[in-house]
């Protein structure tokens, strides 16, 4: 489970269970953990030590920070000195299998270069902020959170994009690039062109450090799905196919995106055949206060009154 800050009353319902947890740092508490090692070392304290029963698995510092995003570029700065400080802090507190990371967005992408995936890489207005902290992650073998949405990527691109493609519909034939791999659908694709934008970064700096292991070979960064999902209302986005379906933003194609991706992550990715994805369905609940688009608000599992929107199949 993964949930964006350390809400006590969470960590206490978890605690002594058997379930496995990713927390997060707000954006907003950056800077401040960034600037004293000892902000750090009380974070840790407060949130991580004082919870010796709850099993801890990340911690994601700063979500979806960038220097392209109005919202957070604000942040750029501090998310590297946080996530080290934060790596201290766990280190020290003898707590080291707790994996300290962060989270981006497949925005940090360059659009041309996004498929075929195998030419993907990131945009060169935010290397130089990702680059070093890539670097450190190879360096403590510690995972990136990428948050995968082929349904923003549809309804961005409707005329060239197969809704059955975005839907990860197991009946799609896919789509064949020129080196003849073929990806079955649009999650598989966006993940791999995270994994080739991390290659050429590990490869770029891997002169500079210990990223690269004895014989010459670059050490690969694990892409956790830090989260997808599919919303289920406040759309108006219209399908090209399945007319009787008017709007693709509905519970309808929600259960079906959340259904078919709980087995699509179980096969991997043709740069990662056979490796189960690690990956969180966003969300459990809707966030009917939550501001802007209207769509935001609905892309939980359940409503806020607890009800099921659509049946999901875990196995």
């Amino acid at each position: 489970m993964r949930i964006y800050d350390t809400d006590p009353g969470t960590l206490q319902a978890v605690s002594g269970s058997n379930i496995e947890l990713t927390v997060g740092i707000l954006n907003r508490d950056l800077q401040n953990i960034a600037a004293s090692p000892a902000t750090a070392d009380a974070w840790v304290r407060d949130n991580i030590r004082k919870y010796p029963n709850v099993k801890f698995r990340h911690i994601v510092v700063g979500n979806e920070v960038s220097p392209i995003n109005g919202g957070t570029s604000q942040y750029v700065n501090f998310v590297l000195p946080a996530i080290r400080n934060i790596y201290n802090a766990i280190s020290a507190a003898g707590l080291g299998g707790i994996k300290v990371t962060t989270a981006i967005d497949t925005e940090v992408l360059e659009p041309s270069k996004s498929f075929p995936p195998e030419d993907g890489e990131f945009r060169s207005n935010v290397a130089p902020y990702l680059n070093p902290i890539i670097r450190f992650l190879l360096n403590t073998d510690a995972p990136i959170f990428a948050s995968i949405y082929p349904y923003f990527a549809y309804i961005n691109n409707p005329q060239q994009i197969d809704l059955r493609y975005a839907l990860l519909d197991p009946t799609f034939e896919g789509i064949v690039t020129r080196n003849g791999v073929r990806y079955q659908n649009l999650f598989q694709a966006l993940l791999d062109a995270v994994y080739s934008a991390l290659e050429r970064s590990a490869a770029a700096t891997a002169s500079l450090d210990a990223s690269t292991e004895a014989g010459g070979n670059i050490r690969r960064t694990e892409v956790k799905g830090g989260e997808s999902g599919w919303s289920s209302g406040g759309g108006g986005h219209h399908a090209r196919l399945e007319s009787a379906l008017d709007d693709v933003t509905n519970a309808d194609y929600a259960g079906r995106y959340v259904n078919n991706l709980v087995q699509a992550v179980k096969k991997g990715t043709p740069k990662r055949p056979g490796q189960p994805i690690e990956t969180y369905i966003f969300a459990m609940f809707d966030e009917d206060q939550k501001p802007g688009d209207e769509t935001e608000k609905h892309f939980g599992l359940f409503s806020p009154n607890g009800q099921p929107k659509y049946q999901v199949k875990y196995n």
